[in-house]
Parts: structure tokens; sequence; C-alpha cells
């Protein structure tokens, strides 16, 4: 029980009439208890017996270190013998347990004041306070926030908050390792220093969106320490004061690089032909309907291989299909950059350019394919030759399928004539010439 000394100053409570002094104790709710030098309760206050659960006056003339828990005893007695030895030291609280009538325990606070040399007292005056609520409190407080701390910690997901400078403010072990650095080093950084210049731009947008109250998930790019580039889904709200104010951004951020990379990879695949790995039908379709409105020539070639079907009845499909990713390849080879190579049924591929200026110059392009198509194809134990019929319509501005149809015809006439040709649809070509 340490405590507290009474000084050299006034004492105002010599003031107080009886009967308010009176009062204040039966109301108070500190207990007040006057304890002797020798340890004996000289006095109990209504309130510190209804605390302990005992009658009025029934503690008085008892030991009070009886009262203190056993693991408390030091303390107290270490207290008491501090304030009984001087006059004049500063009130300190000790917290101790004291026990109950019903043998249960209360935590209190204690302060105590030598009045040893005055007349009216002889004792140390200790004011005791129940603090068992507030401990409690205090202590669910404490666990809570350890909790969270684990939590925070334990979690998977990268935890950033920001300042309204974009300054790191508080960062979790999860989200250091994502940007293979630490902890430490990132509480040194902004977040922008994880950014490269093409999206600074978009984080300094996300920002002031948080500073107008926006909270929002969205994807972004961040590069790592190593200059990985890592791709993550933030969910982030700003932060406020409680004048609402804006004191900055808190992101929970998880790691997204493998799921947007099989994103990429499957919508790739879903354009892309599964054997010959040259776009399909699909990818054919959106990139002729780009070509055809840029205003430029548009050339479609199709393509048939002649007599595929003896390939495959002859040398069976596995052939068959190391042909066609033969020609593919070839066709792929023989186009210029930018142009695109599809297949779009068994045997049959279709090429579109729009950097051709003539028809005529379409048609050289044409024989190119059917020349570079024919050459013989080196398989194990064997040699293979196909020919090709190529049909070729060409327009600016036309609706995709109808470019198609045009080539389809052209091709169609090109293998009546006797196969292994290079044909242009006439009638397209005329209405070109004449536009």
């Amino acid at each position: 029980m340490s405590g507290v000394q009474r000084g050299t100053d006034d004492d105002a409570a010599a003031d107080l009439p009886a009967d308010l002094a009176r009062a204040l104790v039966a109301h108070s709710r500190d207990g007040l208890v006057v304890l002797g030098e020798d340890g004996t309760l000289i006095y109990t206050s209504p309130w510190a017996d209804r605390m302990l659960g005992y009658e009025p006056g029934e503690l008085r003339g008892s030991d009070g270190f009886d009262l203190v828990h056993p693991d408390d005893q030091v303390a107290a007695l270490e207290g008491f013998e501090s304030t009984s030895s001087t006059a004049d030291s500063r009130p300190l609280p000790t917290l101790v347990r004291l026990a109950r009538k019903d043998r249960s325990w209360l935590q209190a606070e204690i302060i105590a004041t030598n009045y040893l040399e005055d007349e009216n007292i002889r004792g140390l005056l200790l004011n005791v306070r129940d603090v068992t609520t507030s401990m409690r409190t205090d202590e669910a407080l404490r666990e809570s926030e350890q909790h969270h701390r684990m939590i925070v910690e334990l979690a998977r997901e990268g935890i950033w908050s920001v300042d309204p400078e974009g300054r790191t403010t508080f960062v979790n072990r999860a989200m250091a390792d994502m940007l293979d650095t630490t902890v430490s080093e990132m509480l040194q950084c902004s977040m922008f220093d994880f950014m490269d210049h093409e999206v600074k731009p978009e984080a300094d947008s996300y920002l002031e969106r948080r500073v107008s109250g926006v909270a929002e998930e969205h994807d972004f790019r961040l590069t790592t320490r190593l200059g990985r580039t890592v791709w993550t889904r933030m969910n982030t709200s700003p932060i406020t004061d409680h004048s609402g104010s804006f004191r900055g951004a808190i992101a929970l951020v998880t790691d997204i690089t493998e799921r947007r990379a099989l994103e990429q990879r499957l919508a790739a695949d879903a354009r892309q032909d599964a054997l010959t790995g040259v776009a399909n039908r699909i990818a054919l379709f959106e990139s002729l309907g780009a070509k055809l409105v840029s205003g430029r020539l548009v050339a479609a070639f199709y393509i048939d291989l002649d007599d595929f079907k003896h390939v495959n009845d002859d040398y069976g499909h596995a052939v068959g299909d190391e042909v066609l990713r033969t020609v593919a390849a070839r066709l792929s080879g023989a186009v210029r950059a930018g142009d695109i190579v599809a297949r779009v049924g068994g045997d049959e591929f279709v090429v579109v350019s729009n950097a051709l200026e003539t028809p005529e110059e379409a048609r050289t392009l044409g024989r190119r394919i059917r020349d570079v198509v024919a050459l013989p194809i080196s398989l194990p134990n064997r040699q293979i030759q196909v020919a090709v019929s190529v049909g070729i319509g060409f327009a600016n501005g036309a609706d995709p399928d109808i470019l198609l149809s045009d080539a389809d015809d052209a091709l169609y006439r090109a293998k009546r004539m006797g196969r292994g040709r290079v044909e242009i649809n006439e009638a397209l070509s005329s209405r070109q010439k004449s536009a």
C-alpha cells in the first residue's frame, strides 16, 4: 500500500462542518480506511465495508494485511513502510487485490496519506477505489489489441496504410513480402516508390478519390524491390479523423499476379486455334472488323489445301495434324508484320492484310502463299507435298462477312479452274477500282 503523505500545506478539510464531513465520508464512492501504525484497521467507511461485503464496522480491529492477496503482500508492506517513514512523499497509487467476505477478490487502487502525527487520526488514511471493472476493460482491450495485431500479422493479404501524401504509415509483413522488402524499409518509403512512371498518374487519381471519401476495389500494378511486376487487387478506403478530415488511406491488398496471367492465357486460348496456334475464327472477325474501319484497302485471302482428305486417309490424322501445323507456320512466315493468319476450318485458312496498295499486290502475295505452302514437308520416313488454292477478296469499309464471302467465291472459282491457282474476286476488284 504505497501512497502519499500529507505535507505542510494548509488543511482545508479542517474548515468543513462536521455534518458535511460525515456526509462526504458516507456517500463517497471511494472507501476510506484508517490503518494504525501496526496495520490494525482503526476505521472503515460504510462504502469500504460494502465494497468488501462486510457489515458496517465489522472489520475494525482486524489486521489490514490479512485482507491482502498473498501475491500482493510484499508490495503492500513496502508501501506501508514507505508511507509510515516520511511525512512528505509524493502520492503514488498502488494496485492490490483485497479479500471480500465471500472469498472473492476485489481489484483495488489504494492511495495512502500519513496522518500518524495527527492527534485526531493517528494512522494512515487510505483511499480505496474499486477498479475491477476498469481492469477487466483494460485487459479486454489489451487482449483485443493483441488479437487484432495477430490477425494483421498472420493475414495472407497485405495491409498498407498511407498518409495524405502517400507515405507509408503502417504495413504488415505480408505486404512487405509481396514487394520483396521489409516492414521497416517500407515505413521509410512512399507508395510511389513501388510504381513505374506509367502507373503513377493512375495512383494519383486513386488517392484523390480517397480524399473525396470514395472507397473502392480496383486492380493495380506494382513493382517490387527486385524489379518484379506484381498485379494486385486493392480494396481501399479513406481514413478520416473525428472531424471528418482526410488523414490518409488504407488498402487490403491481394496478389493476383498468377490469376491475371491465367486469365490472359485463357483469353488468348479463346482466340487461338488449339492445333496450329494461329488465330481462330473469333480473333479473325475481331481483327478484321478493326482493319476494315481503318479506311485502308483490306485484302482477305481464303486458302484451302487441295485434296487434304487423302493425306489423312493415306498417312493418318497425326500426320495430317502435323501438316496443318507446318502450313500454319509457313503462312505466318510468308505474310507481313501486322497481317492476320487464322484457321477457320479443317484445312481452311484465312490471311488478312491492310498493308497492300493495289489488287495486283494482293495477287503477288497470294502467289507467294501458294508457292511457300507447296514446298515439300519433311516428316519422319517420308516427304509430303500439298497444293493450295487461294481466293482473294478486298475492300475498305465492307462488312467482314461480305469480304470473306467474296474471298470464298474467288476460292471456289480457283478450285473449279484446276486448283493450285490464285483468283481475285473480279467484281469486287472492279468496284474498288471505280471507287
